[in-house]
């Protein structure tokens, strides 16, 4: 599926991986993009990208703003479902809500974001959907219990989604970063990969058909281990 001159929607596009999707995407011809923030304060940066890129209100958390982004993008033919939420904390110490909150936006708000496009995406007669889970959604990292086992259920989702729209002319492709330089790792002692440079990654992993998308320097030491041999990637992160 290539992304020169087709038509293109980024979730959490106001900045990290987002941001590095939209500008890679208009670099490589895509004909319009439709980039999504969660607070009106970040619709600016997406609007100073030019005439191409269409800011588009979402919270994943808010169904009207699910409902109304279906309505509003009815030529999409390939989807990233990008936006998602980091909170981090054992799943035997911390607060239960943070879990939910985990679930609610990257597993729940990214099958309603997939529901409401999906209309277009048939019609489109070739299109598809790019998930970003985690590399942690394929071996848990028992620190940031709730995030590894949401991205776990969004990895569940892509696999789900990929086998139900095999005849639709629709493929479905997983995306498993591991760190990556955004807001969400600051301060987090690692080596971490640019976000321009796995935004463009994703977009030839899409372009190539790759099921499995490894985009950074972690991932793709860690990606074919979990492909092989996935006890050994589990007890590789519970040593973390």
């Amino acid at each position: 599926m290539k992304i020169a001159n087709n038509i293109v929607m980024v979730t959490g596009a106001n900045r990290g991986i987002g941001l590095a999707l939209v500008e890679r995407a208009l670099e490589m011809g895509a004909a319009k993009v439709y980039a999504t923030y969660r607070s009106a304060e970040n619709s600016a940066v997406l609007g100073a990208l030019g005439d191409r890129v269409v800011p588009v209100h979402l919270d994943l958390a808010d169904k009207a703003t699910i409902s109304a982004l279906g309505q509003a993008a009815t030529d999409v033919n390939i989807l990233i479902n990008n936006a998602g939420l980091f909170t981090g904390g054992n799943l035997l110490s911390d607060d239960e809500e943070q879990t939910r909150n985990d679930f609610q936006t990257n597993f729940f708000g990214t099958l309603a974001v997939t529901k409401a496009v999906l209309p277009a995406l048939k019609a489109a007669g070739g299109a598809a959907i790019a998930n970003v889970s985690s590399i942690s959604g394929l071996g848990a990292m028992p620190s940031f219990g709730g995030y590894s086992a949401s991205k776990a259920a969004l990895h569940s989702l892509t696999q789900s989604l990929r086998a139900g729209l095999a005849g639709d002319q629709v493929s479905v492709h997983g995306v498993y970063p591991g760190p990556v330089e955004t807001r969400l790792t600051e301060g987090f002692e690692m080596d971490k990969t640019p976000a321009p440079t796995v935004a463009a990654n994703i977009l030839a992993g899409i372009e190539n058909g790759d099921d499995e998308i490894f985009p950074d320097a972690l991932s793709t030491q860690l990606g074919p281990v979990f492909m092989t041999a996935p006890k050994q990637l589990e007890r590789t992160f519970a040593a973390f």
